[in-house]
């Protein structure tokens, strides 16, 4: 009996040792800073929080990522601390100008810029001279390619709101003939209306596509090793390609995507 209390003791000793030794898994933020609810860290359904735990699963053990909420000028000027900590996603580099300060990860999402008006007023997109003499609903504070100059000639006007929701609805109540809806958002709102696409139309051709990747800081080289692997396993996992949801609204309108956009997203 004693020799039996020994060796409980020492397993006992070994087990605790083993829960001492072993490393804890390091906290990562993941860094968000859209509002609109598709990606805002704490929505219900947020693909940020589904994300973090998805890559927290993925890491066994060696990361625990956690969705961060961070305003736009906030992470900005964290970008220009040198040794920031954490992951940003959802990003593209044309979007910030530090982006060459920064490290990098393969895209993992393609997304795009919807051109939206109503099915009893309905606007083909060509290109940007489609939208002269109109007037846009847009995110205030948001960037869109080659607008700002058009705005500046009078060519048409910002109608900008807080969020993609507002001018959805100051669509739908024809305060504005126009808006720009981004394709990752389609999904949320068609929950959000049920008769969404009895008045809703979406030229065929967006304004633009674009893709999304992750950054680090230029001191990560192992979590950025880690997140492009991931990016890639995203690029190949269909119910994540289909929680997205922008591939199938991208495809089909071809002509605003080019060829490596349509590859990612097959």
């Amino acid at each position: 009996m004693k020799k039996i209390r020994t060796w409980g003791l020492l397993a006992g000793l070994a087990l605790l040792l083993h829960g001492r030794l072993a490393p804890a898994a390091e906290s990562v933020p993941l860094y968000v800073y859209y509002s609109d609810p598709t990606f805002a860290a704490g929505s219900p359904g947020s693909l940020t929080d589904k994300l973090a735990a998805w890559l927290t699963q993925r890491s066994n053990g060696r990361y625990q990522f956690v969705a961060t909420q961070l305003p736009r000028r906030r992470l900005e000027l964290m970008m220009e601390q040198p040794h920031w900590p954490g992951v940003v996603a959802w990003a593209n580099p044309r979007w910030f100008a530090a982006a060459a300060r920064q490290s990098w990860s393969r895209y993992y999402m393609v997304d795009a810029n919807l051109v939206a008006s109503l099915r009893g007023a309905p606007l083909e997109y060509v290109d940007d001279s489609s939208l002269h003499g109109q007037r846009i609903g847009t995110v205030q504070g948001y960037i869109y390619k080659n607008l700002e100059p058009l705005v500046k000639d009078g060519k048409l006007s910002r109608d900008d709101a807080d969020s993609e929701l507002r001018n959805l609805l100051k669509l739908q109540q024809r305060r504005v003939p126009v808006a720009f809806v981004q394709a990752s958002s389609l999904p949320r709102f068609r929950r959000q209306f049920a008769d969404l696409d009895s008045w809703l139309y979406l030229s065929a051709r967006p304004r633009t596509v674009f893709e999304r990747a992750f950054f680090t800081g230029p001191n990560q080289p192992e979590l950025l090793d880690f997140v492009n692997r991931q990016a890639d396993a995203l690029l190949a996992d269909q119910p994540w390609q289909d929680a997205f949801g922008t591939c199938k609204l991208v495809l089909p309108r071809q002509s605003g995507a080019t060829d490596a956009q349509r590859k990612l997203c097959r």
